[in-house]
């Protein structure tokens, strides 16, 4: 989990205010409070305990038999009290602490509700979409300073503020439990009123989504929402304790968003808290801020005048990232296990920050001269002897080529930046560029630089994770939220990532072994989870455009291929053949 958890750190820290919390009766399930139906169903046995009859072998059955109605708040609550408030009272004690549940921490705020109130505090977290009917998250904000904006009930979204002015609201999409407009029969679960199912589908399309304790199974108009969102701007996570339900793999699915199996809410919220924490200690540390380093670099790209200052601007930050993310063991034994590797390539990630914005930056707005500066940090960072035992670290694990892992972050920067420029003469040249190989020789450096210089039974091992979490997948979680700041939809980065390294695998085919009987090549994420679906129609409308334009082609125009489009062809039939022989997954 170590690995996800820092993606999604990393996201919600880089990309503040863009990620929205869904959250379900289990983050509330430690401090004792029953979910909406456990209420119902109790509520139920006590009025047939009224009416001298037993109805534990099916409450619902009963209730429905008896009165010929379907069993909800209103109809139940008018039946056990007269009034609004003896209806209210009669509710408390299922959510509000005895002096004793108070001595035993129960109906009080979790760890949970205490980390994401710090997280919204901080604005990190604008919005929160609850099922939940108890005032946990309200308290523990209370406690924070924080005073939110809560809508419990689809007449309180009129006259709210629109959610780009709002600091923070609360929407409980069930309602709450001192109104007794709550939802708790299926019906009511399944058909929200038109305001609130165009509130909540607007937060899913605008919003990144990270669910906890909930489990995607019973609010099915919730559900359909989810299900309605055309927009992918951000990517999404659901979480599970236990064994994950099939309807939360679907919602995943469609979503194109990720199942993350947590050991509890109170331990995934206090993890993401302190994974900010230090990178806010962190950036506190650095002495050049990020936006204050992208802004340098953009005043500086534009005027041959500050051709220097910009040079040293880059330089200056490369060899800060060199100096941190190079290890010094004093000459001890450097001891290494799985849980390190990992910690050190987090490490790498959060030192590389700064820099892999001004890298980005450049490349969208270089010009032709200016090309070399960017190709000269990859070849730079491409220097495995700089970074002292680190190298070892990865060896000790068989996992020696990570020590490459900074030159695949500058390299897919550049790619990628370069790709929304349609700049193929600057990827071509760093496809070209020539770096000295793990075993002493000169080549390429796509040779030993791509996505699965680690193999990925070895990756999903080091990252602890199932599915497709290798390497490729693992770059695409670091640099999504980053591109779609400042570039790209989610939708555009998914093909540009996909396109980006379908170029690797054909000039590896090209550069690398081209004499050679082809049977493996490097094809990333593209082939393991979209190849001959999704990334079909992309990859049929990058072929077409070669095929009409000949070798007027940008990428041949660029120096690829020998600029000749025969050559491509015979390229991409050879890695045609080299992926039909390489099992999906």
């Amino acid at each position: 989990m170590n690995d996800i958890l820092t993606t999604i750190s990393f996201s919600i820290f880089s990309n503040k205010g863009v990620y929205a919390l869904l959250l379900g009766s289990g983050v509330s399930k430690s401090a004792g409070i029953p979910t909406g139906w456990d209420i119902v169903i109790d509520l139920i046995n006590q009025l047939a305990a009224m009416k001298g009859e037993d109805c534990s072998a099916n409450p619902e059955k009963w209730f429905s038999d008896k009165y010929g109605e379907e069993p909800d708040y209103p109809r139940i609550l008018s039946k056990l009290a007269r009034t609004p408030d003896e209806r209210m009272n009669l509710l408390k004690h299922y959510f509000e602490a005895t002096e004793d549940e108070k001595k035993q921490g129960l109906k009080q705020p979790t760890k949970a509700h205490r980390c994401i109130a710090k997280l919204i505090k901080k604005g990190y977290i604008k919005v929160v979409v609850t099922t939940n009917f108890d005032r946990l998250l309200e308290k523990a904000l209370s406690d924070e300073g924080v005073e939110p904006i809560v809508i419990r009930h689809t007449d309180d979204i009129e006259g709210t503020l629109p959610l780009v002015h709002t600091k923070f609201v609360i929407i409980k999409i069930n309602g709450d439990y001192l109104d007794s407009r709550c939802l708790n029969t299926k019906d009511e679960l399944s058909n929200y009123k038109k305001a609130l199912n165009d509130y909540i589908l607007r937060i899913i399309n605008e919003f990144g989504i990270i669910s906890c304790g909930w489990s995607g199974k019973w609010d099915s108009g919730l559900i359909r929402i989810i299900k309605r969102c055309q927009n992918f701007r951000f990517s999404n996570y659901w979480t599970y304790v236990g064994q994950c339900e099939d309807e939360l793999k679907e919602i995943a699915q469609r979503r194109k968003g990720a199942v993350v199996k947590i050991e509890s809410s109170d331990v995934f919220f206090r993890e993401i808290c302190h994974n900010i924490d230090a990178l806010e200690t962190f950036n506190q540390n650095n002495p050049l801020t990020t936006d204050i380093a992208v802004a340098r670099l953009k005043k500086y790209i534009v005027k041959d005048e500050y051709r220097i200052y910009l040079y040293d601007l880059i330089q200056d930050q490369l060899k800060e990232v060199i100096d941190k993310i190079k290890i010094d063991n004093n000459g001890k034994p450097l001891k290494s296990d799985k849980s390190i590797v990992m910690s050190k390539l987090t490490h790498t990630v959060h030192s590389m920050e700064t820099l892999l914005l001004l890298i980005i930056n450049g490349v969208y707005w270089a010009r032709e001269e200016q090309y070399e500066l960017f190709v000269d940090v990859l070849k730079s960072i491409s220097m495995p002897e700089q970074y002292g035992d680190l190298r070892f670290c990865f060896n000790h694990i068989y996992a020696n080529s990570l020590i490459y892992f900074p030159s695949l972050l500058i390299l897919y920067a550049i790619g990628l930046s370069a790709l929304k420029r349609d700049n193929y003469a600057i990827i071509n040249q760093c496809f070209n560029l020539k770096i000295i190989g793990l075993d002493f020789s000169e080549g390429v450096l796509i040779k030993d630089v791509n996505s699965s210089m680690v193999s990925k039974p070895k990756m999903k091992e080091i990252l602890e994770q199932k599915g497709y979490n290798t390497l490729s997948t693992y770059l695409h979680n670091i640099l999504e939220p980053i591109f779609v700041k400042y570039f790209y939809s989610g939708k555009e980065f998914q093909n540009k990532f996909n396109l980006f390294e379908y170029l690797i695998s054909l000039n590896y085919v090209h550069l690398v072994e081209p004499e050679n009987e082809m049977n493996w090549a490097p094809c990333g994420e593209y082939h393991s989870r979209y190849y001959g679906r999704h990334w079909k129609p992309v990859l049929k409308n990058f072929l077409e455009e070669a095929a009409k334009e000949q070798d007027q082609w940008k990428p041949l125009r660029s120096g690829m291929f020998e600029g000749k489009y025969e050559v491509f062809e015979d390229v991409r039939s050879k890695l045609e053949g080299v992926l039909n022989k390489i099992p999906i997954r």
